[in-house]
């Protein structure tokens, strides 16, 4: 039961991460003059009929499946993006539920994975990462780790996000100073001591290496355009997370896997 409910609250969470993908940006770059429009109101609707969405057809998960991806009004094409970021939700809070039996734990894992899905999506499509977001999950790190159910002390949160920020922040210096143009934005460094304020020191190591290896191939994926860096540092820190979380068989098998690859 702890683990179905964990599953139906991720599907919630990741139909209401869509909102706030879609309508933060547009709250930010045009605020709302003569209407009111937030995460709150107007009500969903279809952006190609507007009509106002029912709530069968507010299922998370289920509705786009029923509806064959389409709107049941209009018949327009609904993006696979809603489904997949209501699937990955789920299935992130399935996983944590599994390897997390308690939930005073799993609650904040889970709304940290969600802040960053967010975050991600954001900054795939805007090139922004919002301080609306960075900024309560830096503090939310910090105060996780004071409570004493995190996986640092506050010496360690306070000084991983210390180093979180400042190794973004002179990278970005010296990228400036040798390239003549900016190489990252401020919404990283943020993240980045947010991040630190989770994991620490050791995990902000990891999470820049493995992300830079991702950003790599994001950057060759889009035909080495310009690119954000916030969905790499979300993708490595979901991986750091996914190895503190998982048991210890699982993370000898991930080990021996990561040799034999390194081996070929």
């Amino acid at each position: 039961m702890y683990i179905l409910l964990f599953f139906v609250l991720g599907l919630c969470t990741g139909s209401f991460s869509n909102v706030v993908i879609y309508r933060l940006p547009e709250m930010m770059f045009n605020p709302p003059v003569s209407r009111s429009f937030n995460l709150a109101t107007p009500r969903s609707h279809c952006p190609a009929c507007q009509h106002t969405l029912g709530i069968l057809q507010l299922i998370p998960l289920l509705s786009w499946l029923a509806q064959g991806g389409r709107c049941h009004f209009c018949k327009m094409k609904i993006s696979a993006i809603y489904l997949s970021v209501e699937l990955l939700t789920g299935l992130l809070y399935l996983a944590i539920a599994l390897c997390i039996p308690d939930p005073f734990i799993a609650l904040p894992l889970t709304l940290f994975c969600s802040t960053l899905i967010i975050l991600a999506a954001i900054d795939l499509r805007h090139m922004l990462l919002p301080d609306v977001l960075t900024l309560p999950l830096l503090w939310a790190g910090l105060l996780w780790s004071c409570s004493g159910y995190g996986f640092l002390n506050a010496q360690q949160a306070i000084t991983g996000a210390i180093m979180g920020y400042l190794s973004l922040w002179g990278t970005y210096w010296l990228y400036l100073l040798l390239r003549k143009r900016e190489g990252l934005g401020y919404g990283d460094f943020k993240l980045n001591a947010a991040l630190g304020a989770w994991f620490g020191a050791e995990g902000i190591l990891f999470i820049l290496i493995v992300g830079s290896l991702l950003g790599i191939i994001l950057w060759w994926y889009r035909c080495k355009s310009i690119i954000p860096f916030g969905p790499a540092l979300s993708g490595a820190a979901m991986i750091y997370l996914a190895g503190l979380i998982s048991p210890p068989e699982w993370q000898e098998s991930s080990l021996q896997l990561i040799k034999q690859f390194l081996l070929m």
